[in-house]
């Protein structure tokens, strides 16, 4: 039986079309497909690749202005061990911070660098560089003038070879690096700036700088205060040929006394006492203050102010009291007698 013999058409019986592409416009766009694919990862590698190089090349420049500013160091630092038997403790202990700051900062300018991977390895070796540096300057720092202090003592001597032991390191690990950073030129064909030689460690050794700074005395502690200059206020007009002031007539006297540190040593604590008396009058008056502490070179003013009587023979005593370790107290105690004028 067929549907025809029923007497009726059946709605589905229709032509069917099928839309579809053509087998070889259907491979032309899986090909394109394709090589956009392959463009679009070419682009992603050559990108991926430049940043690379750049931030390379960023490094290298980093590295190259670190080391600079630590080869500046090092080649204070050697002349600084050359001048010891000149140096005094103050200028050792200033320029030997002046040295540390300037390798820390480069050292800590090299941590914040970015550092690509062709460059790790060198990075591993300037980052041991720095640090080794750095701990060798202060352990010598401390150990030279405990050795000055004490010359017989034989811990600062020990520390001194430990000291110049990581200055070597440091040598060591800067050379090695240089050495990997130059390598990256065929590597990783990129330009590699020059780098400067850097070397901390003094030629003549430990025992050569332990007798240097045995024998220096001006690297030695010195401890010492002094009453510097005292002035009066009214000003004195004369001196008797005793050495006795004469201050014009006034009955209110301001003292004005400057203390300093002569010594290498900082000083706290400073106890300073001033007594004005007088035979004449039978009376006596004392004023006290304390300088809470005076760096070497430092000095500092104190006003005192005392009532004072016309035609009246004065004796002030200025006492400063020495710091822990002052063999030279002549200069802490002063005495100055003077005389007020009379009215008119």
């Amino acid at each position: 039986m067929s549907f025809g013999s029923w007497g009726f058409k059946s709605p589905l019986a229709h032509a069917v079309s099928y839309i579809y592409s053509p087998p070889r416009r259907r491979r032309r766009g899986v090909w394109l497909l394709a090589i956009l694919s392959v463009a679009v990862v070419v682009v992603v590698l050559v990108t991926s690749f430049r940043s690379e190089r750049r931030v390379l090349a960023a490094y290298l420049d980093a590295a190259q202005s670190t080391a600079g500013t630590a080869a500046g160091a090092a080649d204070e630092f050697l002349d600084l061990v050359d001048r010891l038997d000149g140096v005094d403790r103050q200028e050792f202990v200033t320029s030997m911070a002046g040295i540390r700051q300037a390798a820390g900062t480069a050292g800590t300018d090299l941590v914040l660098a970015e550092v690509p991977a062709d460059a790790l390895d060198a990075h591993a070796r300037l980052s041991l560089a720095y640090s080794s540096w750095l701990e060798g300057l202060e352990v010598l720092e401390g150990a030279a003038v405990a050795a000055a202090d004490d010359p017989s003592a034989e811990i600062p001597g020990e520390l001194i070879a430990s000291a110049l032991l990581e200055l070597s390191v440091g040598d060591r690990a800067y050379e090695e690096a240089v050495v990997a950073l130059a390598g990256l030129e065929s590597e990783a064909d990129v330009d590699v700036p020059t780098y400067p030689e850097i070397v901390f460690r003094p030629d003549g050794g430990s025992d050569a700088l332990l007798a240097a700074v045995r024998a220096s005395d001006a690297l030695s502690q010195e401890r010492d205060l002094a009453v510097t200059t005292v002035a009066f206020e009214p000003r004195v007009l004369s001196e008797t040929e005793a050495g006795v002031g004469v201050v014009p007539y006034t009955d209110r006297l301001i003292v004005n006394i400057t203390i300093s540190n002569i010594g290498n040593e900082a000083a706290a604590a400073i106890p300073v006492r001033v007594v004005l008396s007088s035979d004449r009058t039978g009376t006596s008056a004392a004023e006290s203050a304390t300088i809470e502490r005076l760096e070497p070179a430092e000095s500092t003013s104190l006003e005192f102010v005392f009532a004072v009587v016309p035609v009246a023979n004065y004796e002030l005593l200025i006492d400063v009291g020495g710091t822990d370790g002052e063999t030279s107290l002549d200069d802490n105690l002063l005495v100055l007698p003077f005389v007020v004028n009379e009215e008119g």
